[in-house]
């Protein structure tokens, strides 16, 4: 593996900054989290794999219905900052693993719901993420993601994905609605549900504070959130408050089964 591979840059990336996605407002909180528990609808019984936990929101709340709950993550110091918030909360049905998302070292068939929540836009390969969840997932599982999307339009598609490449290196690609829809389909799900009208409201100074980006970074992409085209600053809802950009990105949260 090089060493500037996605699973490199990720676990660089998260490693030294996993404290501060520990106290991160748009991880710890958002509408997508009430969303994925209502969608998957966990009873008592089930077992519930999560992907790429980071510092464990999601699995904390499936961890309030669940049996059981494993939570993976590809860098060590997310997965210790998630099982210290997982011992705080006084949770004793989650284990943390250090996994990457592509190689999952789980039995065919021996998970009832499978999660994962603003993370596939730094992996690797993506089909080959989910490949590994519909081979984990029994027959009557259900897969819930979330993760940050982008425009269809061609142009607002590559402001984003830049942007976001020059903030975080460990950055790869966040994926269109109907990307995810082929993504999945391709994969041997059946697609029940896929929303797009929640978003992850953002504040620049927290956003490049929790990425650790350093000054000459900032300053670039404050420089092109400053220069951003109407279409650009209309599609990603972009605005000054008080001195400080104030924007969103859209997400896609998905309900898929085994076909």
């Amino acid at each position: 593996m090089s060493e500037t591979s996605p699973e490199k840059a990720s676990q660089r990336q998260f490693g030294r900054q996993a404290s501060c996605y520990a106290a991160s407002r748009p991880h710890a909180t958002g509408t997508s989290l009430g969303v994925m528990v209502d969608w998957a609808k966990p009873t008592p019984a089930d077992r519930v794999l999560d992907v790429a936990s980071g510092t464990g929101f999601i699995a904390f709340a499936f961890a309030e219905v669940a049996a059981e709950v494993v939570a993976t993550d590809i860098t060590m110091n997310m997965v210790q900052e998630a099982r210290r918030l997982g011992v705080e909360r006084g949770f004793r049905n989650i284990r943390f693993l250090q996994v990457p998302a592509e190689a999952l070292p789980f039995r065919d068939a021996s998970f009832d719901i499978a999660t994962c929540r603003i993370a596939p836009h730094h992996f690797a390969s993506v089909p080959a993420f989910l490949r590994e969840i519909r081979r984990i997932l029994r027959p009557t599982g259900r897969f819930i993601l979330t993760d940050t999307s982008s425009s269809e339009e061609p142009d607002l598609n590559t402001w984003h994905q830049e942007l976001e490449r020059i903030r975080d290196p460990s950055h790869v690609r966040n994926y269109t609605p109907a990307q995810w829809q082929r993504l999945i389909e391709d994969a041997g799900f059946t697609l029940e549900e896929l929303a797009t009208s929640h978003r992850t409201e953002l504040v620049f100074s927290d956003w490049v504070r929790t990425s650790g980006s350093p000054p000459e970074v900032v300053a670039e992409v404050h420089r092109r959130f400053s220069e951003a085209s109407p279409a650009v600053r209309d599609a990603f809802e972009i605005r000054e408050v008080d001195g400080d950009f104030h924007f969103s990105w859209m997400l896609v949260i998905l309900l898929a089964r085994p076909a």
